[in-house]
């Protein structure tokens, strides 16, 4: 067996847990391929693991839905589930926007259904013209369009967190009341 074959095995058991199919969806492989691979009938090329080790540890994004649109009389949950259409429990980020298409808010999940659901729910005063009085208002009552995209997290670093941080400080949505941390791709070597 190459080297080759037991960096595949490793990446293929420890990064795409001995899924293939997952494997196969991620990095366009087929089940074929793989399986010749793991059965040791042909030894992976530098490039196809290269290749699978960039889709291993780079974050992925993909998009899940750009300016669904909500009806704020329909119930929000219903409306999100079907928005979201598999990726109701990956990690990713959301964005609200208005009838404008104005962005309002930018938030980051380890649960997309859960943690949009309960964002779109959260109550916002909305600043009106001076003469008249602010209200409290529910945030689905505003929001007519939800982006949202799939970010992969890793377990040593946070990455939907740090993709939110940029854009908060880029567009500072006006319901966003922190503008998020920045730290560093490459964690510090301790001395």
């Amino acid at each position: 067996m190459s080297d080759r074959s037991a960096v595949f095995r490793y990446l293929f058991h420890e990064r795409y847990n001995s899924d293939k199919a997952k494997l196969a969806d991620i990095t366009g492989f087929t089940i074929r391929q793989i399986d010749d691979w793991l059965k040791g009938n042909k030894i992976p090329q530098k490039k196809s693991l290269d290749f699978i080790a960039v889709c291993s540890y780079t974050p992925e994004f993909k998009v899940v839905a750009e300016f669904y649109k909500i009806d704020p009389n329909k119930q929000i949950r219903p409306q999100l589930k079907e928005m979201y259409n598999g990726h109701e429990n990956r990690s990713g980020i959301y964005a609200f926007y208005d009838s404008m298409a104005n962005l309002l808010y930018i938030g980051k999940a380890k649960n997309l259904l859960e943690e949009t659901y309960s964002a779109i729910r959260r109550d916002d005063e909305i600043r009106f013209p001076s003469g008249i009085k602010n209200s409290k208002t529910k945030r689905f009552e505003l929001i007519k369009y939800i982006s949202a995209y799939d970010v992969k997290s890793f377990n040593f670093w946070d990455y939907p967190k740090h993709v939110e941080s940029l854009l908060l400080r880029i567009s500072k949505p006006p319901l966003n009341k922190q503008i998020g941390t920045l730290e560093s791709a490459i964690p510090a070597e301790s001395e």
